[in-house]
């Protein structure tokens, strides 16, 4: 737990002295991901994601953007005959971005917006995947450069409802946990 605010406390002040990006610029940019869990004797969970985003600002501390989004999650289930699951999800998620606390080296950011997820398994209809979400995701750039800025996601404060196969679940809070960081780079032209 330390070494969460010990990190979190570094951001900031690296926030602090963070600039911005000018108005009608574009941006480009997003995150990737993996992970691979191993479970018990032998069942084995993989997933990889990715996650470009593109976006405008059109004002000094707003900009718009959207987020399309692929993830894999492999799961080999040992136990059980070697048996192989394998689930695609797709992801759209506009969102406005406010950014604030601006200095030359980045700034602090906060995207708030409303995402989509479908997915299935192994093309089975069975196990359709229907998320959707509204809220907000905190959030650090780093400027490398003129043209380049390296960003950091933390955390998810909103409403999410998930409905997979016929199991439903409704969640409402705040989630500040490695599954809700990303971390990505954004191209400015």
């Amino acid at each position: 737990m330390k070494k969460l605010f010990f990190t979190f406390a570094i951001m900031l002040g690296l926030a602090t002295t963070v600039s911005a990006q000018e108005v009608g610029q574009i941006w480009v940019g997003g995150a990737v991901g993996f992970n691979s869990t191993k479970i018990g004797d032998g069942d084995r969970v993989s997933s990889y994601r990715i996650i470009p985003e593109f976006g405008y600002v059109f004002s000094e501390n707003l900009g718009i953007g959207i987020k399309l989004g692929y993830a894999h999650n492999k799961t080999v289930l040992g136990n059980v005959n070697g048996k192989l699951v394998a689930k695609d999800a797709f992801t759209v998620n506009p969102f406005l971005r406010y950014s604030f606390l601006k200095g030359d080296i980045g700034g602090l950011f906060i995207d708030a917006g409303a995402g989509y997820t479908y997915g299935k398994a192994d093309g089975n209809d069975a196990d359709k995947l229907n998320a959707w979400e509204v809220g907000i995701r905190p959030g650090v750039a780093v400027k490398v450069s003129d043209k380049i800025s390296l960003t950091g996601k933390f955390g998810f404060l909103g409403y999410q409802n998930q409905k997979l196969g016929g199991v439903k679940s409704n969640d409402f809070g705040f989630d500040f946990d490695l599954s809700q960081t990303e971390l990505g780079v954004n191209i400015v032209f």
